[in-house]
């Protein structure tokens, strides 16, 4: 089964399971020339007034300006990068299969237009799916909960509950959903690249942003670090035949950042259970700040919408016209599996010894930790999960804010130690004869 996710921040082709083309949804347009994806941001700075990057946030025949070979409106734009996805796959003759996932803010109209578009493209549609409700379909619940995804202009948060069809079926349907344009990527990134150029002015007396090739620059480097999660960022300008570095600390974004984060923070309102998309996730901070709030979080995987949807691959793909799916089958929290490895942890090792694990154990605990708790390890179901408590925890590697699961082999590294999950089995004595 093949997914297209029609979302602003991410247009992403994928085939079974696998991403075959994956960019954000800007496009310049210079004339005869169109560019999409990170083409278009790598001179989005060069040429703002070319830039265009809400064509599939509006996805209606809106005129654009500037206008260009074939871009004459919004619907053109989202045709030309249709095309792109569509020529990514090996063989480019002929209509592929799509189930589209769709942002639950999608009208009806859009769907239509879409739908109109994508035949245009080389796609043929042969079902809508509602994103949020995809998305929660894949998690364990016991009640209702929050699905939190960030586009480019705005953050929807998206209640999903649980209810029982006709046939007697628990399907996760959605309730209501509310757009926060306050914690949009686009404004969180520019908060974020003024951050940098005041910590060169600060450090270096030289503004990045008065040069539009240093701008451009700094848009760049802060866009890939937050990408990757990274726990610093350095930023080098070249200029001239100068270059010039700083360092900002992860912590420094978050802070910049806070008042947005307040702002979704005051829409989702009282403390519940979030889904947030990997979108959700890459921003420093918000995690920390929403579970601050009193939520509990959990990250949903970033190929959360094609293994949601394979289950149903047969019902979406049948030919009977094409349909906006909004409620799907829930997997119950009394399903929750057994962890990948097959095996649990049961011990978390450390300069040699191991602490048995129970229900909750900090890692202060552990005797080679001298009393120090940089993060605590909880049971969830079958498996256990790693907490951070303190600012620098990573994972395998990866700096971690919020909570994630953890398997057999998996190491945290905190305070300078390095603690590994391992099971700990018993060998069965030999037979006696």
């Amino acid at each position: 089964m093949m997914v297209l996710e029609a979302h602003d921040a991410e247009v992403a082709l994928l085939r079974e399971g696998e991403v075959v083309c994956s960019q954000p949804g800007v496009a310049l347009v210079d004339g005869r020339e169109v560019l999409f994806g990170n083409d278009a941001m790598a001179r989005s700075r060069l040429r703002p007034r070319q830039l265009h990057n809400e064509f599939w946030q509006r996805l209606n025949a809106d005129p654009v300006t500037p206008k260009g070979t074939g871009v004459a409106n919004q619907a053109d734009l989202v045709y030309l990068q249709l095309q792109v996805l569509r020529s990514a796959l090996p063989s480019a003759n002929g209509s592929a299969e799509v189930v589209v996932a769709v942002p639950p803010t999608a009208t009806s109209a859009q769907l239509s237009l879409l739908l109109g578009i994508a035949a245009e493209a080389g796609f043929r549609v042969t079902a809508f799916v509602d994103a949020a409700v995809a998305a929660a379909s894949s998690v364990a619940l016991a009640g209702p909960c929050r699905v939190v995804d960030l586009g480019l202009h705005r953050a929807t948060v998206t209640t999903v509950a649980l209810g029982r069809d006709e046939d007697g079926e628990t399907r996760v349907r959605r309730s209501a959903v509310d757009e926060v344009p306050a914690a949009g990527l686009a404004m969180l990134v520019e908060g974020w690249i003024d951050a940098v150029a005041d910590r060169f002015v600060e450090s270096t007396r030289f503004d990045p942003l008065r040069v539009a090739e240093t701008e451009q620059q700094v848009c760049d480097q802060v866009c890939a670090g937050v990408a990757q999660e990274a726990a610093e960022f350095a930023i080098a300008v070249h200029h001239g035949e100068v270059a010039r570095h700083i360092t900002i600390a992860r912590r420094a974004f978050a802070e910049k950042a806070e008042q947005r984060y307040s702002v979704l923070a005051r829409a989702i309102g009282a403390p519940c259970v979030l889904l947030t998309t990997q979108r959700a996730r890459r921003p420093p901070g918000l995690t920390a700040h929403l579970e601050a709030a009193g939520h509990r979080v959990l990250p949903l995987p970033k190929d959360v919408l094609p293994r949601a949807l394979a289950p149903h691959a047969d019902g979406l793909t049948a030919h009977s016209g094409v349909r906006l799916v909004t409620s799907l089958p829930a997997r119950l929290a009394t399903e929750a599996s057994a962890p990948a490895s097959g095996r649990p942890a049961t011990h978390l090792l450390c300069q040699g010894v191991a602490l048995p694990l129970a229900d909750d154990v900090r890692a202060g605990e552990h005797p080679a930790a001298g009393g120090a708790s940089g993060f605590r390890v909880k049971r969830r179901g079958a498996g256990f999960s790693v907490v951070p408590t303190a600012a620098d925890v990573r994972l395998n590697g990866k700096p971690i804010e919020f909570e994630h699961s953890a398997e057999v082999g998996d190491m945290v590294r905190a305070d300078g130690l390095e603690f590994h999950f391992i099971a700990v089995v018993s060998r069965a004595p030999p037979h006696m004869a």
